[in-house]
């Protein structure tokens, strides 16, 4: 896919989850290659999240899975003039039999990128909008079983010194042959194309609103004010 297509992939689920919720706003989303943790300009805030995803070398043609792919994001909210700003960054990593590989863009499935911007929101009605609900974190699916380190050495954050995973747990799968069968079904892999180096209304409404398991919905449970983002998620 040509990456105005990948882009507007992932800004039309953030534009879906975010009008539900706040639809008199206005937000946008755009991706930022310069983005950095924990270094934000005032009046911005910070969300980071790691998740699941493929990786296949365009050099080699090997494939990979990684749970520890880092997204970023940097939130701004001016209340002022009832506009929001995202910035994203999805951090690479590159394939470890090639001696000089690039750095590879990660592939999602369009469930994960559901959940992994349905965490975004939650944490927008958080931090920019101070609603008072307790956040439950929606899992990412892991479509395998993976084994062994995260693979510190070609991960593109722990390289600039942003992984905080680094070394820890069950991260990286070895090489797989590119027939490799999933677990998820369907499966939509979307890619974030990336430069490559080498080597309103309120969080109450919706409540009020509460609709039928569908994916992409907001649930809160008026009772217990405990937000769970996606109400019904494929198992």
């Amino acid at each position: 896919m040509a990456m105005g297509q990948n882009t507007e992939v992932w800004k039309q689920v953030f534009q879906e989850l975010i009008q539900e919720v706040k639809p008199w706003h206005m937000w946008t989303l755009i991706l930022d290659r310069s983005l950095l943790p924990n270094i934000l300009k005032p009046g911005w805030t910070q969300y980071q999240q790691w998740a699941f995803a493929r990786f296949q070398c365009s050099s080699c043609s090997q494939n990979w899975a990684s749970s520890q792919v880092q997204v970023l994001f940097h939130m701004h909210w001016s209340e002022g003039e009832s506009r929001g700003q995202v910035k994203m960054r999805i951090f690479s990593q590159r394939c470890k039999k090639c001696s000089q590989s690039s750095f590879e863009v990660p592939k999602f499935t369009e469930e994960n990128i559901s959940r992994i911007l349905n965490n975004l929101v939650l944490r927008i009605l958080k931090k920019c909008y101070g609603e008072g609900f307790k956040l439950v974190e929606i899992p990412i699916i892991k479509e395998v079983s993976l084994e062994g380190p995260h693979d510190s050495d070609n991960c593109e954050a722990c390289l600039q010194g942003f992984c905080i995973q680094s070394g820890l747990g069950l991260a990286t799968q070895a090489p797989m042959s590119p027939s490799l069968p999933t677990i998820s079904s369907p499966p939509v892999e979307i890619a974030i194309q990336m430069p490559s180096p080498t080597r309103s209304s309120t969080t109450e409404d919706a409540v009020k609103k509460k609709k039928d398991p569908v994916t992409r919905k907001f649930y809160m449970d008026p009772l217990t004010s405990v937000c769970g983002g996606i109400c019904c998620l494929k198992r």
